[in-house]
């Protein structure tokens, strides 16, 4: 599912929350795929110092809140490969969010 902003990039959004992922593991791969490259957009917008809007904010805390809420889902079984690139995504978020906090506390 995809949503236009105000400022015209796409933005992509969280699955459902709650969305089962039992043995379907190539949604969650192109949810990673979705994910990663709306990371990319927001990222450039970071580093060339442009405002990132409410929208976007709340995006990036959206996916926190559905990968954790995945990787701590015990009766998911996702694979090592899986697990690992869910928590690369987690930790490019965090960093991303404090690249956005640093920008507008300056």
């Amino acid at each position: 599912m995809t949503t236009s902003c105000r400022d015209g990039y796409s933005q992509g959004c969280v699955l459902e929350p709650g969305a089962s992922f039992q043995g379907d593991n190539a949604r969650l791969q192109n949810y990673l795929l979705e994910s990663t490259q709306e990371l990319n957009v927001i990222s450039g917008r970071v580093n060339r110092e442009e405002p990132v809007d409410h929208e976007s904010r709340d995006w990036i805390l959206t996916q926190v809140n559905f990968i954790v809420d995945t990787m701590g889902n015990e009766g998911l079984e996702l694979g090592d490969e899986l697990r690992s690139d869910l928590l690369q995504l987690l930790l490019a978020f965090a960093n991303l969010n404090e690249q956005i906090r640093r920008q507008t506390a300056a």
